[in-house]
């Protein structure tokens, strides 16, 4: 029988329950609310521009793009869930002194978001190695579950620092968002996995390389590139939505409530419903329509009068389908890997950056644009 202590066999492994992973994934989602939501928020409140936060978003969001150079470290040693907790301590740690520490310059917060980054991107490593183990009929609930938990549990996070930032003190405000981060990791210790046996070194780089090497030479890797290196469902308007509220004449209450609670709760919605569509169509199809959705409602921000409705109609259709196109994404990229015995952490980290860098590079042109 399978052991549910988190010492198991891998027919455990393969049943996680896909909500597990809806909490698993919400310490970096608060991390990465933090990153993209709470500290513009702060640095416009303090006079920066919108073009100097692009720029502060997008070196601090370079390990996004990187990670897979590091994550081989989740596939040796510890157990995953292990990785989790330090990397959901660490990155709240991080964030809790960027939020805390005002003396910082912008290259100094610049640096520290960077490295709190570096370490949050770990956690996405594990829990992506641990997804991959799952029964195929499982991995559209449990994509969109993570995402859920990644873009909806970081907004309404993020959301709630920004309608505390006014009403707590900085220290008291950066200490509940260390927490927010770390808390949520508590459930890695519900998580199944396999141990494997223990091998030499050099025994299990080569073990790793070949898992690799399997990966980028298939066929379907190279067909789901073409999806994941473009921007068609990158989302990246979130990484500016709190900052650009006041171009649309939107309270600081308004703001809040947009880039958090709502829009929090629609891309929960979007990722859920979008995980359900893809046990049942095609994930490529469902990736592309997700992406055309996300296009329409920009060219409404875009082009439309600079209202308080026009930026909360066109932002909230805009999460909804951002969670639609992320559960597609993670579902797909699933379905590549398939199953990894050495390499699931790193393997699922190197596609995972390859849809990375679309985010990385359309917030730096978002933040052109807004020149």
């Amino acid at each position: 029988m399978p052991q549910t202590n988190g010492h198991t066999t891998k027919g455990g492994a393969s049943h996680n329950p896909p909500w597990l992973f809806g909490i698993l994934s919400i310490p970096y989602g608060i991390f990465n609310g933090i990153l993209v939501v709470l500290i513009p928020f702060l640095l416009r409140k303090h006079g920066v521009s919108p073009d100097r936060i692009a720029n502060v978003i997008a070196i601090s969001s370079i390990p996004n793009v990187w990670y897979f150079l590091w994550s081989p470290v989740v596939d040796t040693g510890l157990l995953r869930r292990t990785w989790v907790l330090i990397a959901a301590g660490v990155s709240g740690l991080c964030g809790s002194v960027a939020i805390a520490a005002t003396s910082l310059s912008l290259a100094q917060l610049t640096i520290l978001l960077l490295a709190g980054n570096v370490v949050a991107m770990l956690l996405s490593s594990a829990c992506g190695a641990v997804l991959t183990m799952l029964n195929p009929d499982k991995r559209g609930r449990a994509s969109g579950w993570y995402q859920a938990g990644n873009l909806g549990g970081g907004a309404v996070g993020a959301g709630a620092a920004i309608w505390l930032a006014d009403k707590l003190p900085l220290p008291i405000l950066a200490a509940a968002a260390g927490s927010m981060v770390f808390l949520p990791a508590l459930a890695a210790l519900l998580i199944s996995e396999e141990r494997f046996p223990r091998m030499g070194l050099v025994p299990l780089f080569r073990a790793l390389g070949r898992d690799v090497w399997d990966v980028l030479r298939a066929r379907a890797t190279l067909i789901g590139l073409v999806f994941f290196l473009s921007p068609v469902g990158s989302s990246a308007v979130a990484n500016l939505i709190s900052s650009v509220g006041p171009d649309y004449h939107a309270s600081d209450a308004q703001v809040a409530w947009v880039s958090g609670l709502a829009g929090g709760v629609l891309s929960a919605l979007g990722c859920v419903l979008g995980g359900f569509v893809c046990d049942r169509v095609n994930r490529m199809t469902a990736y592309a329509l997700a992406g055309l959705l996300s296009a329409i409602f920009s060219a409404w921000m875009a082009l439309g009068s600079p209202t308080p409705l026009t930026y909360a109609g066109g932002y909230i259709g805009y999460a909804l389908a951002a969670g639609v196109a992320y559960a597609a994404f993670t579902a797909l990229e699933l379905d590549i890997l398939g199953k990894r015995r050495h390499a699931a952490g790193t393997a699922y980290s190197l596609l995972g950056a390859s849809g990375n860098l679309p985010i990385a590079y359309m917030t730096w042109f978002d933040g052109i644009g807004y020149k």
